[in-house]
This record gives C-alpha cells, structure tokens and sequence, in this order.
C-alpha cells in the first residue's frame, strides 16, 4: 500500500490527507473546521474530522504512517 501522512493544524484549523510517509506528497483530502464555527474546534471535532481523513485514506488505498498534531483530539479536563 502506499504511505501517507495526516497532520492536523491548529492555527489554519484544517485536518489534512498528505501523500507520503512524511507528508512530502500532494494534498490528498482537506477537512476544514473553521467553517463549523468561530470558536476553536473542540477536541471531540478534532477527533471526527481525522477519522474522516482516515477513511479516505482507506478509500484511496493509502496507509496513514504517521499523525502530526495528533494532541488536539485529546480532552486536557
């Protein structure tokens, strides 16, 4: 299988699908939360959109390799 990336951006709040083990590729699939709302996404959405990303991973036959800012989908209650 191919090899990519996900990386979750905090500043852009965006979640994205990256080509590559190290995410040197091309953007495969973008999911952007600064849509949803103006608050800062919660951790729970930071959570749904990387499975989202992960499905489409599957979907276009890529194994995610490495996760980059995956701290954002844990709750620091």
């Amino acid at each position: 299988m191919r090899k990519a990336s996900i990386e979750l951006v905090a500043p852009a709040r965006i979640v994205t699908l990256i080509a590559g083990e190290f995410g040197y590729g091309k953007f495969l699939y973008t999911v952007d939360l600064s849509a949803a709302s103006e608050n800062p996404p919660t951790p729970s959405q930071w959570l749904d959109a990387l499975e989202e990303c992960k499905r489409k991973a599957r979907e276009l036959r890529y194994d995610v390799s490495r996760v980059k800012g995956q701290h954002l989908t844990l709750d620091n209650n």
